[in-house]
Parts: structure tokens; C-alpha cells; sequence
């Protein structure tokens, strides 16, 4: 089901750095990795990650930089399944990141 932007609003206090981009009706976080290697490793563990759920992220990477767009294409934006992997996302990130 489509969330309107009051339940995405709300969705994105539980997930860090998420943000709502109205226009593309998706929502996108932008994350830093200590290299290109370290990036491309975070690309292939939320793959993993996308499959065993089964929905998929648009994944941009750019050297060290990962940008990860979440929208729902049947639904025409965001639900709650993107919110969910937005949180799982995080943990990728989480766990890829150096301590400190």
C-alpha cells in the first residue's frame, strides 16, 4: 500500500539520514565508505540483503560514495517494504563503517 507523506515522514524518524524526494516520490540516503572496495562491498551485501527480502534498490556508486534510491514501482512510491529495507540498508551501512 502507497503511504502518504505524513506515514513517510514518520517511517524515515525510525532510519538515519533518509530523506523524501517528493518529485522522484521515492526516498534516497546518500552514505561515504573509506574507499571504492568498501563501497562496492556495501552494493553487494544490500544485494543479498534485496533478494532475500525481494525488493530491490536503485544503488549508485561514485568511488567511495553509495547513493540508495527506495520507491515502490508497482505502487507509484513509497510503502512500507522500502522503509523496511531503508532499515536494513542501515545496518549494511552500519556494519561496514570503522568503529570511532
Amino acid at each position: 500500500m502507497l503511504l502518504d507523506e505524513d506515514a513517510i515522514a514518520e517511517g524515515l524518524r525510525g532510519v538515519e539520514g533518509w530523506e523524501w524526494v517528493p518529485d522522484r516520490r521515492e526516498i534516497r540516503r546518500s552514505v561515504r565508505l573509506p574507499d571504492f572496495v568498501s563501497a562496492v562491498g556495501v552494493v553487494a551485501s544490500v544485494a543479498r540483503v534485496a533478494e532475500e527480502v525481494g525488493h530491490h534498490p536503485d544503488m549508485d556508486i561514485r568511488y567511495d560514495r553509495v547513493v540508495f534510491h527506495l520507491s515502490t514501482h508497482v505502487a507509484g512510491g513509497v510503502t512500507a517494504a522500502d522503509l523496511d529495507l531503508a532499515g536494513r540498508i542501515d545496518a549494511v551501512v552500519a556494519a561496514a563503517r570503522p568503529a570511532g
